[in-house]
């Protein structure tokens, strides 16, 4: 009986890193990665976005503790080198407990995971965040704007048990897997 109790402590004791590990992570942290051939996937713990894969390269995603925001790359870029943040703006993964965020004046409802109670959409720009001083800058950002429905049609939600690693830490966001 001895044995029994002490293998049970060691398994207990084995098995909290692991879980004290993954309470760590956020509704907001994700894995990047191509589903099949047509598609770039971002993967959070209970939410995965799909986008085109002619996006690769030209799209950046910033994860802060309320959200994960995507811009172009080419615009966000033109207006730092301006000292300016935020250019580019294309949407931003938000999450909330309630429906509080029907209220804003822009957003796409994307679902509710009963699986941590919160409703996931999308904020979009208000105004034109596009780089105006460069014509292809523009051209590129209206073209990725367009594909914003899609991305919220495909939008699946649900745990997403292989987002966390085996080792229990995930793995870099800003990089494709």
């Amino acid at each position: 009986m001895k044995r029994i109790v002490s293998v049970l402590l060691i398994l207990l004791f084995t098995a909290l890193p692991l879980h004290a590990e993954q309470a760590a992570f956020s509704a907001f942290d994700f894995v990047c990665g191509h589903a099949g051939s047509d598609w770039i996937c971002y993967i959070f713990p209970d939410i995965t976005l799909y986008m085109p894969l002619a996006w690769e390269g030209r799209i950046t995603a910033v994860q802060d503790s309320s959200g994960v925001s995507f811009y172009q790359t080419a615009s966000l870029e033109k207006y730092a080198e301006e000292g300016v943040e935020g250019g580019g703006f294309l949407f931003r993964l938000c999450a909330s407990e309630d429906e509080s965020f029907r209220d804003l004046p822009a957003y796409a409802d994307l679902g509710y995971s009963e699986n941590v109670g919160l409703h996931f959409y999308l904020t979009l720009p208000s105004d034109y965040p596009a780089y105006p001083g460069d014509e292809a800058v523009r051209a590129e950002y209206d073209e990725m704007a367009k594909e914003t429905d899609t991305i919220r049609e495909d939008a699946e939600i649900g745990p997403n048990m292989s987002f966390y690693p085996p080792d229990g830490v995930p793995l870099d966001g800003n990089g494709l897997a």
